[in-house]
Order: structure tokens, then C-alpha cells, then sequence
């Protein structure tokens, strides 16, 4: 891409009330029972983000079923508690996009001011859905090292999943740009099979199939590929890419970052001319992201209350490319071909012609 561009992701999370749910989401779910294996109804779940302080709560069922859902990616507390029991807590519940965690709670006999505390995140094997799908979670999204910092190159390390594929002729040839120059195969299947949300708002291209907006990877929380099997929320396509934005917590967090791509520290193309000085590539992506609590005139505290996380991200580029391509002879021009190791054949007697 010659020239400048600017604008590629303003991310702004304002005035996001801490228990508004951010899609997709996930679900937690389970059975209470007591030591005896019975089912315990009427018990109180209490579900907390630390980060947020954003509390979830819900009450077993006559079967002793709890449910609690629209739950935003993130890593929760999970607390059981009814008169006559010792509460149970358990910690570093990590939820993530489009997950159904199974989470099942066996209380036991005592004061309910005694907690059972037990630390452990959501089962590895996920029973509650049939949907097949891999999850990269934020560390491999800001860890890893991506050429152009597109986050959608992480696919390949799904299995069935390659970004080496074909992109999209038409998109090239109509559109260009950056979209239409990447491609990603899941399962074997053309790129016009993938299906691309983010945070539940539709974000692929009616056109050619590609993604719309492709957001910074600093503010990314986690994104997830689905294929063959998966609920019927997500409709149509093959392949689901489902990408979840981060959000503002009660601690005041930022970036400031810039990545940079020179010609003056690379070496030279094969097929530069030896004489001639590197093709200039100048590549320049640069930008930050803070995210906090919302402070007003009339909450001097706005911890719990209120957050917001905003994110910018700019791109200049300059850069050339060596070409070569192959042009006829001056005696080839003329009809003479003799000199062509190639054997050519007069297409309507397949008689070998030389001259």
C-alpha cells in the first residue's frame, strides 16, 4: 500500500456500565448438591469479576441447576452459599469466547461464615456444547510476533486452519488492499465460507467474504475460530471468527507503541540490480491504548461504577518492489523462434515450426 493511512481502529468502550454484557459471550452452569449426592435447591451463586467488581448472581432450581449467562471474557469468582452450609468458593474461573463452562459445586455441612476455598479455572473438556472451535487467547495475540500485526494470521496455529491459501481474485482485482490480500482456509474450505464477527456485531464483507474492520491487537481480548459444528445463533458460512474487544477496568492501564519495518536494515532482494541501491520500505505502525474507571463531577470514586477503554492505531507506509519479466527477443519479435529451447507447434497442424 503506497502513501498514508490513518484511522484503522478507533476502539471506544465509553461509559460502559460494569454489568452490561459484551458479545460473544459465555456461559457458566452446574449442579449444587450436598455430601450425600442430593440436590440442593434455593442456593445462592454469586459470580464476581475482580478486575470490574461486576457481580452475577443466580438461584438453584428444584433440580439444584444454576445458570448464568452473557458472561463477558475474563477470569471470575464463583461463590455457593445457603444457610446450614459452608459457603464454597471457588477462583480464577477463566471464561472465554463462546465457551459453555460446566461447573459443579458439592457443598458441605457447617456455618455458613466458613468458606471452602478452591482455586482452578473451567474444565479443559467442555461437555455443555457440541461446537468444535480454538480459542487464541490475549498473550498470543500481543506475544507474538505478527508481520503487519494482523491478528487473523494466528489462525494458522488452529489445527485445519492455514493462512497460506488463496486469497480472493476478485477482491484483488475490484477492491485490493489488505483484506483482499489475506486469506484463510478452514478445514479445506474457500475463503468465501468464513463468517467474521466482532464483539456479536457482523463484521464481514457481503462482496468477497472478508473481514470489515480488522481492530488493533492491543485491543483485543481473545478471538475464536469455529468450524463444522457450532450453535445455530451464528447462521450461516463454514468457519466462524469470533473476536472479542478488551474493556476498561478499575485499575488505569495504557500503551504506547510503534513498530517499525526499514529497507535500510534489510539485505538485498535477489533480484535487486547490484548496482542499484534497495528498494525503499518504510513501514511505521504506531499508536496507544488506555483503559480506567470514568471519574465524574458527581462520582468522585467512579470504581465499580463506570469504565472505558479507547484505542488508536496509525500505518504509513513507502515501499517498491522488483519485478522481472520476461520479454520477447528482437528475432522472436520477427517471427524467429530457433533460438527458444521451448518447442513450439503450429496450433492448427501441430507441425513443429521453428521460423
Amino acid at each position: 500500500m503506497l502513501g498514508r493511512s490513518f484511522a484503522t481502529w478507533f476502539l471506544v468502550s465509553l461509559f460502559t456500565f460494569s454489568l452490561a454484557a459484551q458479545a460473544p459471550t459465555g456461559d457458566i452452569s452446574g449442579v449444587i448438591s450436598d455430601p450425600s449426592g442430593a440436590l440442593v435447591p434455593g442456593v445462592m451463586v454469586t459470580l464476581t469479576n475482580p478486575s470490574t467488581n461486576a457481580v452475577r448472581t443466580a438461584l438453584t432450581n428444584e433440580a439444584g441447576l444454576y445458570v448464568l449467562r452473557a458472561i463477558p471474557p475474563g477470569v471470575y469468582n464463583l461463590k455457593a452459599e445457603l444457610s446450614g452450609f459452608r459457603a464454597v468458593e471457588r477462583k480464577s474461573i477463566e471464561v472465554q469466547v463462546g465457551s459453555s463452562n460446566r461447573i459443579d459445586v458439592t457443598l458441605e455441612i457447617g456455618e455458613v461464615n466458613s468458606i471452602v476455598e478452591v482455586t482452578g479455572g473451567a474444565p479443559v473438556l467442555q461437555t455443555e456444547t457440541a461446537s468444535v472451535g480454538t480459542v487464541i487467547e490475549n498473550r498470543r495475540i500481543v506475544e507474538l510476533p505478527l508481520n503487519g500485526r494482523n491478528y487473523l494470521q494466528l489462525a494458522s496455529l488452529i489445527p485445519g486452519a492455514t493462512t497460506n491459501g488463496p486469497t480472493s481474485s476478485q477482491g484483488k482485482q475490484r477492491m485490493g488492499g489488505q483484506r483482499n490480500s489475506f486469506g484463510l482456509n478452514v478445514s479445506g474450505q474457500r475463503i468465501h465460507f468464513n463468517h467474521y464477527a466482532l464483539d456479536g456485531v457482523e463484521n464481514t464483507d457481503l462482496n468477497f467474504n472478508s473481514y470489515m474492520l480488522l481492530p488493533s491487537i492491543d485491543a483485543l481480548q481473545e478471538f475464536k475460530v469455529e468450524s463444522g459444528l457450532f450453535d445455530a445463533e451464528y447462521g450461516r458460512a463454514i468457519a466462524q471468527i469470533n473476536a472479542s474487544t478488551r474493556s476498561g477496568t478499575n485499575q488505569l492501564h495504557g500503551t504506547v507503541f510503534e513498530f517499525l519495518r526499514n529497507s535500510a536494515l534489510d539485505a538485498k532482494n535477489y533480484f535487486d540490480r547490484p548496482s542499484e541501491p534497495i528498494p525503499p520500505f518504510k513501514r511505521n505502525q504506531y499508536g496507544f491504548t488506555v483503559g480506567g474507571p470514568v471519574v465524574l463531577p458527581r462520582i468522585v470514586n467512579g470504581k465499580d461504577r463506570l469504565f472505558f477503554m479507547v484505542n488508536w492505531e496509525g500505518l504509513r507506509e513507502r515501499k517498491a518492489l522488483t519485478l522481472s519479466p520476461s520479454v520477447p527477443l528482437a528475432a522472436e519479435r520477427n517471427g524467429d523462434f530457433s533460438a527458444n529451447p521451448a518447442i513450439i507447434y503450429d496450433p492448427a497442424t501441430r507441425v513443429f515450426d521453428a521460423a
